[in-house]
């Protein structure tokens, strides 16, 4: 599992966007206004980042968007009351503990991007499902393929559609009879995720009604990640036995070994 990815690489500078913005603005606004207001503008940069923690957190439920809107919270009141620098500059020793409690702050983030536990897990997704597909003998179609039937029952369906979304699997979609289920990419976290829109058309999906019937699909733009023209049908089907597999895992109470499959794959914590 842990071979040669089937994906093209990613050059994208997407997972890394945030600090860069907030960098640039602080530069920018201490050219002009002085290192007091640079220091403003980083509040005010981090204090978007904590509402989008917040929309995270209640559109989830991964309890650890709780430690990312702690963590910028801090930094919000740092930048108003650091020493000398500060609009509401306080003496050091008064500002001594914040800082350590950042710096504490500071170690669990390591520790959170490096267990990966706020990365979106799509690019594992779609090196899951491709892993024994080796034939090219076919390309893309819109056409979403069936794929027979589960044994589930409707509260097990929500409660594996809230597991996928709190570990950030795949963002989930509960319809009036049944569960879709969209892997996402880190850099198209935010449409569906924070509700900007609910058309997941164009997205690669897995549609498990309350009956247990199983549809999958591939989109053009994730087919097209994969270096070769791989057999789309075997795919697609390969695609959706993924996800069967994550149910009955999850079924099972095994939800442990979902985690492994993904982790095992040693990708970026950018992807």
């Amino acid at each position: 599992m842990n071979g040669t990815s089937k994906l093209r690489p990613d050059f994208s500078v997407t997972g890394i966007m945030q600090p860069i913005i907030a960098l640039a603005l602080f530069a920018i606004v201490w050219a002009i206004y002085g290192i007091s207001y640079g220091f403003v503008s980083l509040g005010f940069v981090f204090g978007m980042y904590a509402v989008l923690s917040l929309l995270y957190l209640l559109r989830t439920g991964n309890p650890w968007y709780i430690v990312t809107f702690i963590y910028q919270v801090t930094i919000i009141i740092m930048t108003l009351i650091a020493p000398k620098i500060g609009l509401y500059a306080i003496p050091k020793a008064n500002f001594k503990p914040l800082l350590l409690l950042m710096i504490l702050e500071l170690a669990v983030m390591v520790y959170i991007m490096a267990t990966k536990q706020l990365k979106w897990r799509g690019w594992e997704v779609l090196e899951l499902a491709a892993r024994n597909v080796n034939e090219a003998t076919n390309g893309f179609t819109e056409r979403p393929r069936p794929l027979g039937k589960i044994s589930c029952t409707r509260n097990e369906l929500t409660g594996f559609s809230n597991y996928l979304k709190r570990k950030l699997i795949a963002f989930t979609i509960k319809e009036e009879n049944r569960t879709v289920i969209v892997p996402i990419m880190t850099g198209d976290e935010y449409r569906l995720p924070l509700g900007f829109s609910n058309d997941y058309s164009e997205n690669t999906r897995v549609e498990i009604d309350f009956e247990g019937n199983v549809i999958a699909q591939i989109s053009k733009k994730d087919y097209l990640r994969y270096k070769e023209t791989l057999a789309f049908d075997q795919l697609v089907e390969s695609l959706g036995q993924l996800f069967i597999e994550f149910f009955e895992l999850y079924k099972n109470e095994e939800e442990v070994r979902i985690i492994y499959k993904l982790n095992k794959l040693n990708t970026s914590i950018f992807k």
